[in-house]
């Protein structure tokens, strides 16, 4: 299941497409998305060599981290159940990582499972995007409307879920690849001759999308 569709888009955007380009723009957007977080967004499979730091907890690579298969230290088995985990923070519960290059291995999952749907969405049969439009609100980015759905935050989401600030940042950075397209971009304003006029986006820096997101990056340590 993708997380985040072509379809998705056209809700979002109202643009309706039979060139089939959405899904190109859905896929550029998540690109981007995944190059400022530095890890792939769906649950995949990881094997991971780690220098070893003699502390008793680990960065990985990928977040959010659903289940360890397999830990070797210095060549040596250790059962998962020694371990747990904290977004991309591998803690070892029985002693430490002893320091060394190249001497752990972990294979793990890691990433979101399952697209975001508000409880509204599920209750009422409605459009989870069309949610997800109302709950950004405004032309702001960095703005966050406090809509609460079914008694849940809509920031919040189940830990296999994709979080919803991630999908609407992919769709946001999509509609801009999109309006990108039909040469809109870099243009701030048009007169016409009747007298109307026409605004729009006039940069294709996308860090006012993605600085709210900052905080599902990787950690730098």
């Amino acid at each position: 299941m993708s997380l985040i569709t072509g379809d998705d888009l056209t809700i979002y955007t109202n643009v309706h497409r039979a060139d089939g380009k959405m899904r190109v723009f859905v896929d550029a957007a998540v690109g981007i998305v995944r190059n400022y977080l530095g890890y792939e967004l769906e649950l995949k499979k990881y094997s991971h060599i780690i220098d070893g730091n003699g502390r008793d907890e680990l960065q990985l690579k990928a977040r959010p981290i659903k289940e360890i298969l397999r830990v070797r230290v210095n060549g040596n088995d250790v059962s998962p159940n020694f371990f747990t985990t904290s977004n991309e923070f591998l803690r070892y519960n029985q002693g430490i990582f002893p320091a060394g290059r190249g001497n752990i291995e972990v294979v793990y999952t890691a990433g979101y499972e399952k697209p975001f749907v508000p409880e509204s969405d599920i209750l009422d049969g409605g459009d989870a995007t069309n949610d997800l439009e109302d709950f950004v609100g405004g032309a702001d980015a960095g703005t966050v409307s406090p809509i609460i759905y079914g008694g849940n935050a809509l920031l919040e989401s189940n830990a296999n879920e994709l979080p919803p600030l991630i999908k609407i940042t992919v769709l946001r950075i999509g509609a801009l690849l999109e309006s990108e397209s039909g040469g809109n971009i870099g243009i701030t304003g048009n007169q016409f001759q009747e007298g109307g006029s026409r605004t729009f986006v006039n940069y294709t820096n996308f860090m006012k999308f993605l600085s709210p997101i900052s905080h599902y990056r990787l950690t730098v340590v």
